[in-house]
């Protein structure tokens, strides 16, 4: 994405630290394809999507700091004081559970019907996480083939996503 270095300084400026704002906006882009169903067309898909990745630094943010001990309340005789920690859930969201086994229920059924050089290239490259050299060595094609081969992959997937998700929504009344 040519904007990825616009969403990347716009993370960093929330949480000074490089490494953090490229995890944020690497949140962002999942979670931006996670619920690009639920994007309305009310503002530009650009605005729409900075505003996920600065959801997505101010999580990291918050995560970052450290548990605090507040006192809830003095008691009299001044040597006693009762006090709560507060001290983050590290239990998963169940509506985030329930999203990634959409979203990989459709990716799997996606992959499922792609042409296996083409799914072979794209889970090197974003399930193996091999480089592009790498994946090259591996299944003894050239560079060029192997880019040709990606692209078309991402082609079919976004193809594919994008008609699923222009499928009319039966709301319930």
């Amino acid at each position: 994405m040519a904007s990825r270095s616009k969403f990347v300084a716009t993370a960093r400026a929330i949480l000074r630290n490089s490494e953090d704002a490229e995890d944020a906006v690497q949140n962002a882009f999942l979670s931006g394809y996670r619920h690009l169903q639920s994007f309305q067309g009310r503002s530009a898909l650009k605005t729409w999507f900075t505003r996920i990745v600065l959801n997505a630094a101010l999580v990291i943010q918050r995560k970052r700091k450290p548990f605090t001990i507040q006192p809830l309340s003095e008691s009299s005789n001044g040597h006693e004081v009762k006090r709560i920690e507060n001290i983050p859930g590290c239990e998963p969201d169940p509506e985030m559970i329930h999203a990634e086994r959409e979203t990989l229920q459709l990716m799997n059924g996606i992959l499922g019907r792609m042409k296996p050089a083409l799914r072979q290239a794209f889970t090197m490259i974003y399930f193996d996480e091999l480089s592009g050299p790498e994946a090259c060595a591996v299944l003894g094609v050239s560079i060029s083939t192997f880019k040709s081969r990606l692209f078309r992959a991402r082609r079919h997937i976004f193809d594919q996503t994008e008609q699923v998700l222009a499928a009319p929504v039966h709301k319930k009344t």
